[in-house]
């Protein structure tokens, strides 16, 4: 069972990162569907984008330093989202 609380400090400070570096995103998956009242266990905040890959790259990196797991995937043909 998740941490809620964990996972709320840490979209926290995933939104201040992002902002930081002035990348907006909007919040997709299980965690958007809690923000709607329909909620799914989730363990992982996701997030769309669209920014240039070098930008993610420094943000996963002030992630990983903090302790936190970053998975980065670009959109291919088989994404229902991109590609």
């Amino acid at each position: 069972m998740p941490n809620h609380d964990r996972l709320l400090a840490d979209a926290e400070r995933v939104a201040g990162l992002r902002a930081d570096r002035g990348i907006d995103a909007v919040l997709i998956g299980a965690a958007a569907l809690a923000a709607h009242r329909y909620v799914r266990h989730t363990e992982d905040i996701d997030l769309g984008v669209n920014v240039a890959i070098r930008e993610l790259d420094v943000l996963a990196a002030g992630l990983r330093k903090a302790g936190d797991e970053v998975e980065i995937r670009e959109p291919d043909g088989q994404d229902p989202l991109g590609g």
